[in-house]
């Protein structure tokens, strides 16, 4: 059986991280001159330890698109598509406020502010079904390498339920900007090889794992 890699690959810092916003689904974001260079950096080990994309999946928000074009420079990915299941947590009235306000309405409904869910807006459970979804989706597709490139919080879901964790568990799961993840598929269970490695880490792990 042939191995199948997906990457899971969350976008570079954003203007608004260094402001302390609470992005969500309000603010698309635009990369930092840092986050530029993290993802410039993460496509060009990929790159480097031969790393050839089938496609290429993307969050419809700005500050993923932006990080998809500097990844596609570096990788030239055959297929690259935005797929709305990659969406930011919609955080409702919440998105574009200060980080500190989210964290003070969570507080006041006594919640982790992972596990808020504001008028209108989402869960994290339905955030995690929409990311496994997808999951399903492309691991039972024919690309041998798919890079799914998405939000910490989206990929924090997504690697509690390949892990077979809970929500308590969330904060340990969620990635830095621009963090990698890698997962192979080509037995009876997917195996993570990379979990969420800073771009700094990535050339060594890349190649002491043969993550390719």
């Amino acid at each position: 059986m042939n191995t199948q890699r997906i990457y899971l690959v969350k976008h570079g810092e954003t203007e608004e991280n260094l402001q302390g916003i609470h992005q969500g689904r309000a603010v698309g974001g635009r990369l930092s001159e840092r986050g530029r260079a993290d993802i410039r950096w993460v496509g060009a080990c990929l790159a480097a330890a031969g790393v050839t994309v089938d496609q290429l999946l993307v969050s419809p928000m700005s500050r993923c698109r932006e990080s998809a074009e500097l990844l596609t420079a570096a990788l030239a990915p055959a297929d690259v598509r935005v797929d709305e299941r990659l969406a930011a947590k919609d955080s409702g009235h919440l998105g574009g406020q200060p980080r500190e306000l989210a964290a003070a309405e969570a507080a006041r409904h006594g919640v982790p502010i992972h596990r808020l869910r504001t008028p209108g807006g989402e869960s994290s459970e339905d955030v995690q079904a929409r990311y496994v979804d997808l999951w399903d989706e492309v691991r039972s597709g024919a690309r041998r390498t798919t890079v799914l490139l998405g939000h910490g919080g989206g990929i924090a879901c997504l690697l509690l339920w390949l892990t077979g964790n809970g929500f308590d568990r969330y904060l340990q799961h969620v990635p830095g900007s621009a963090g990698v993840t890698c997962v192979e598929i080509g037995g009876p269970a997917p195996r993570v090889r990379l979990m969420n490695v800073s771009p700094a880490d990535l050339p060594v792990l890349l190649h002491s794992r043969s993550a390719r």
